[in-house]
């Protein structure tokens, strides 16, 4: 790392020399013509002179005594004290003398999640800074240079107990240059502004923006469960892993998860992996509140959350996700202020990445209603119109898997006499395509017989289903599965279930449109 860091230090220091060479020119011919400068360099020898000089570093000679390039002891840093206009913070070496990567932390932040590669740079920025020039020497105006009293500084102890302190002051004419001085010496030196940024940042720019650490696509844990609380909803939203998504051709949906409450529904894949995973990598947009009491917790609308969150892992582990009531800032964006439950950080997030704010059962859930895969159904009973039709489906070889079956291998009974297999399946076909329109989770079973009746035992899941479809409106249909309402649908697929059922027997051609 260090040979890096040389490689670094050198080339910025061989690109500053020529533009403050060419700042040099510009300032000096500036005092021909009358004007000046208290920060303007005196001359090029001092720019030359004042290359690559190590300012802070661990060793017997003085710092800014030789060059980056020249042989001299590097030391470990143990700790590195920022001062600025924010406050003060320390980083402090966590790691071993033998450890083979030096670690750092922010001290009395230790139970804090923060943003370890900022920690680090604290140190690893400091410790060999060379400068760019010299830039005066026997300097008697330090506040000039931003060097007095408003200077950061930066105190720095070895693990050999050799202490150095520099100053920052402000950014030079050269505007990639900052100036600098070491304690003890009155030379004002400019060294690169790049390294240096770090050292005017507060206390939450090291807080991690990361809630959740995202383990990776290809190593997230299974969530078991993932149940969503809020205000503005009288249930809970809860889903479930389910173990038939591993088994494929089960039938349904590709998703892992399955709606449990307040309704039994698939999940669509692309819109429901926001809602049971997107706690993995959610990032914040800012820092609220670190160490946060119990008041800070009150004023960003946490006490008495308006959502929440709890994802049950694989394993025992959970995580418990607090949302405030959403929020608009002065540019009319969105937030939401967010806590992990039992951690001692509030986070600002954005409404758009807190899915769980807004969404609604029917957002994440798939509108498909009859889902299993066509093979596993050993038996299916339709009724409409006054005909009810019913079918019996086994394999030729018992032995061989539904997943596998073909048309050839299926045998289709209805009412217990052979039927043709392929337009038993095209019947089917049309089953599927009944959707949910909306959820009906407040409706009760009407009074009434239904328009139509579909019975499906599916044997690989072992689960036997029925679905009721009731005359609601002039448009609508009710639909109640297993004697419950569960959706409001399509009265026109109703109608056209009605014309297959009775086309079954003619060998008209199934309505498909509706």
């Amino acid at each position: 790392m260090k040979k890096q860091m040389y490689g670094i230090i050198g080339l910025s220091a061989a690109v500053v020399v020529l533009g403050g060479g060419l700042a040099v020119l510009k300032l000096t011919d500036s005092s021909d013509k009358g004007g000046s400068s208290s920060a303007a360099v005196s001359d090029n020898e001092n720019v030359t002179k004042g290359v690559g000089l190590v300012l802070v570093e661990d060793g017997s000679k003085l710092p800014g005594s030789h060059t980056a390039d020249e042989e001299h002891y590097h030391g470990v840093v143990d700790s590195v004290k920022v001062k600025n206009s924010s406050g003060e913070l320390e980083a402090v070496r966590t790691s071993a003398d033998d450890a083979e990567t030096t670690a750092y932390t922010l001290k009395g932040y230790e139970d804090v999640k923060l943003d370890t590669a900022l920690v680090k740079a604290l140190v690893y920025n400091v410790d060999n800074i060379a400068s760019t020039s010299i830039i005066e020497e026997n300097c008697t105006d330090m506040d000039k240079f931003g060097l007095a009293d408003t200077a950061v500084e930066l105190d720095v102890t070895y693990t050999s107990g050799v202490e150095r302190k520099l100053f920052i002051g402000d950014v030079s004419p050269v505007t990639s240059n900052t100036y600098a001085r070491v304690e003890g010496s009155d030379t004002v030196y400019t060294v690169s502004s790049g390294n240096l940024s770090n050292y005017s940042k507060e206390l939450k720019d090291f807080v991690s923006a990361t809630l959740l650490d995202d383990p990776g696509s290809t190593s997230q844990p299974k969530v078991e469960s993932l149940r969503l609380e809020r205000e503005d909803i009288d249930y809970d939203i809860y889903l479930e892993y389910s173990e038939n998504s591993d088994i494929t051709k089960s039938g349904g949906s590709s998703a892992k998860h399955v709606m449990v409450e307040p309704v039994s529904a698939l999940l669509k894949v692309e819109s429901s992996a926001d809602i049971t995973n997107g706690m993995f990598g959610l990032k914040a947009e800012d820092i609220v509140a670190v160490h946060c009491t119990d008041k800070d917790i009150e004023d960003a609308g946490l006490k008495k959350p308006f959502c929440r969150v709890t994802m049950k892992l694989e394993g025992g582990v959970d995580h418990v996700l607090v949302l405030s009531k959403p929020f608009k800032d002065e540019n009319n964006s969105e937030f939401t202020n967010a806590i992990i439950d039992g951690g001692n950080v509030i986070y600002k997030v954005s409404a758009e990445k807190a899915k769980w704010l807004t969404v609604r059962p029917i957002d994440i859930t798939s509108r498909t209603i009859i889902a299993s895969y066509v093979w596993n159904i050993s038996e299916l009973t339709a009724s409409a119109g006054g005909k009810s039709e019913k079918f019996s489906i086994s394999l030729r070889d018992s032995s061989m898997s539904t997943t596998d079956a073909k048309n050839d291998d299926v045998i289709v009974k209805r009412n217990g006499e052979e039927f043709d297999t392929e337009r038993y399946r095209l019947f089917y076909a049309f089953l599927i395509q009944c959707h949910g329109e909306d959820y009906a989770l407040d409706e009760k079973v009407p009074d009434a017989e239904p328009m139509a009746t579909v019975t499906i035992k599916d044997s690989f899941l072992g689960t036997e289903t029925k679905y009721d479809f009731y005359d609601y409106s002039v448009m609508t249909s009710l639909i109640a599965i297993n004697g419950e309402c569960k959706f409001y649908g399509a009265k026109a697929f109703v109608n056209a279930l009605t014309e297959n059922v009775a086309k079954i027997s003619t060998g008209e051609k199934y309505t498909d449109a509706y």
